[in-house]
């Protein structure tokens, strides 16, 4: 790249494209890095070798700092997860590269550039640059409500909002720091033990619906929330809160739904107490547990995971069918359906016991591709993947009924597939635990010994997490609840536990604080998450 002493030569090129992004809401600016960046390319040289050497070393600087603008996880987020990224198939990887990078934003580098050779010659364009980013500066302090064009090439990034109260920043931090600090003392003090004289009550099975990928921001983007499905639980959460927006750790949080919610380094390195346990304290009442996964398990060591963090001792139960999806890695999926007719049929020869039994299904995962059409992108076959996952459970629960036994199904999703995304994560992106991907659509059924519901199904509007599955569990057990012909959903729900909104993933938070969202990438510095 030729730049003289006195302009920035073609780097002009990079700083309207930036000036472009910041106008239409898509990045923020970094204003002191970037002029410093312009000082290193303008700083006068007089030899040559020195002129070229500048040049080598400003190409990655510019990229590091093009990314730093962005509102793109911090760049050691990528390397953390390079392991995981190694395992993908080419095409699901060539799908995620044209999702960062949008025809607009091409379209956007070529104006760029036509721009500069047409006008160089007659127009001081360095000065114009470096003009309009002062400009910025001053206009854009307070962020500009996002254009049109944001929509469409937000692909590429963000608008950062910095947080803005009334104190200083020493206290706007550190009004978020002790609500979390708050937040997380409070949760170690709850726990919802099952009583060891509930085993002689009436037997009934649990079936937990692990799902892959599924929030109500993805229903309702689908225009699918009145699905018959969702219209068949009693009981179904409007503000369920995954706390996590992974599958693994969303899957050892369920399995220790008894306690309040640990903070995602307790939870992912720290052995927790034994009363905290779903599984264990389903056993001290007479319990067996059962792993049912419509994948092998193997991707980011999944089923060790829930053994050795979750304490699940079952091995996964395997069925003899066919492949229905291939996931990122290759390795086959299979039609959950399909599992669940051979499930049901040996579930009839074994009624002696009673059984919780966890399937997990990612079907909806992103990079799954059909078996016989792999040239489609993953997020093309969503809708249909959704569709069919929604009825075949459905099916799933009118099948359940037929058998008259008696079972409980709670669907609990493990977080969403942020099929659209939003102003700061690309769709499909998930670094950030935004609301919009971990408020999940939970539900509860009461199948089996002809009971009947009284009432309408019930909606439970505040915010909630595990700790009111199990307390759901307790009271399905305290009240025998298969002992009589009638129930009251409602009954179930007093005093169900409330959870304030707070995420975690490895390195990353957001929480509800004041009606408004926040996060941080490192719990220091905190921004507005304006969605």
């Amino acid at each position: 790249m030729k730049s003289s002493n006195t302009n920035l030569g073609i780097w002009n090129i990079y700083f309207i494209i930036k000036l472009i992004l910041v106008v239409n809401g898509v990045i923020e600016l970094n204003f002191l890095k970037n002029i410093a960046f312009i000082a290193f390319l303008l700083m006068p040289l007089k030899n040559r070798s020195i002129t070229i050497l500048r040049q080598v070393i400003a190409i990655p600087l510019a990229l590091l700092l093009f990314y730093e603008d962005t509102y793109l996880p911090p760049i050691g987020h990528l390397f953390a997860q390079f392991e995981q990224i190694s395992k993908f198939d080419i095409s699901y990887i060539i799908e995620l590269v044209t999702r960062f990078v949008s025809l607009n934003f091409v379209l956007i580098v070529f104006i760029s550039t036509v721009f500069y050779f047409m006008f160089y010659k007659t127009l001081r364009v360095s000065v114009l640059v470096i003009a309009s980013i002062i400009l910025v500066q001053i206009t854009h302090t307070t962020p500009h409500s996002p254009s049109a064009i944001n929509n469409e090439i937000q692909p590429i990034a963000s608008f950062k909002t910095p947080l803005k109260t009334n104190g200083t920043d020493t206290s706007e931090k550190g009004q978020l720091n002790n609500y979390r600090n708050e937040f997380f003392t409070k949760q170690a003090s709850l726990n919802i033990p099952f009583q060891i004289n509930l085993q002689n009550k009436t037997k009934f099975d649990i079936l937990a619906l692990s799902i892959c990928s599924l929030s109500w921001e993805d229903i309702k983007y689908f225009k699918l929330e009145n699905h018959k499905l969702l219209n068949e639980f009693d009981i179904l959460f409007e503000n369920f809160n995954t706390a996590t927006s992974y599958s693994g750790p969303a899957l050892v949080r369920l399995l220790e739904a008894n306690c309040g919610q640990k903070s995602h380094s307790e939870i992912m390195s720290k052995v927790s107490n034994e009363q905290c346990y779903l599984f264990n304290n389903l056993k001290k009442i007479g319990y067996d547990t059962e792993l049912i996964l419509n994948h092998n398990g193997v991707f980011d060591n999944f089923s060790t995971l829930l053994k050795d963090k979750g304490r699940l001792e079952s091995s996964p139960f395997r069925f003899n069918v066919k492949p229905y999806l291939l996931n990122f890695d290759n390795s086959p999926v299979y039609r959950d359906k399909d599992i669940f007719n051979q499930w049901i049929k040996n579930r009839e020869n074994s009624f002696e016991s009673k059984k919780f039994t966890l399937y997990n299904t990612v079907s909806l995962h992103d990079g799954l591709h059909f078996e016989a059409n792999k040239s489609t992108t993953s997020s093309e076959t969503y809708e249909k993947r959704l569709v069919t996952l929604l009825d075949d459970l459905y099916e799933i629960i009118d099948s359940l009924k037929k058998t008259n036994h008696p079972i409980v199904v709670l669907l609990i999703p493990e977080h969403g597939a942020n099929i659209k995304g939003d102003k700061i994560q690309i769709a499909g992106m998930r670094d950030l635990p935004s609301p919009g991907i971990t408020n999940v659509p939970v539900g509860l059924k009461i199948i089996g010994n002809s009971i009947q519901r009284i009432g309408f199904q019930q909606h439970v509007i505040q915010q909630s997490s595990y700790l009111a599955i199990a307390h759901l569990v307790n009271q399905l057990l305290e009240q025998d609840i298969f002992s009589k012909e009638e129930f009251d959903p409602g009954s179930l729900l007093k005093n169900i536990p409330e959870t304030p909104m707070l995420s975690e993933n490895d390195g990353s938070i957001v929480m509800r604080y004041n009606n408004n969202y926040y996060y941080s990438f490192n719990n220091d510095e905190w921004t507005a998450y304006n969605q």
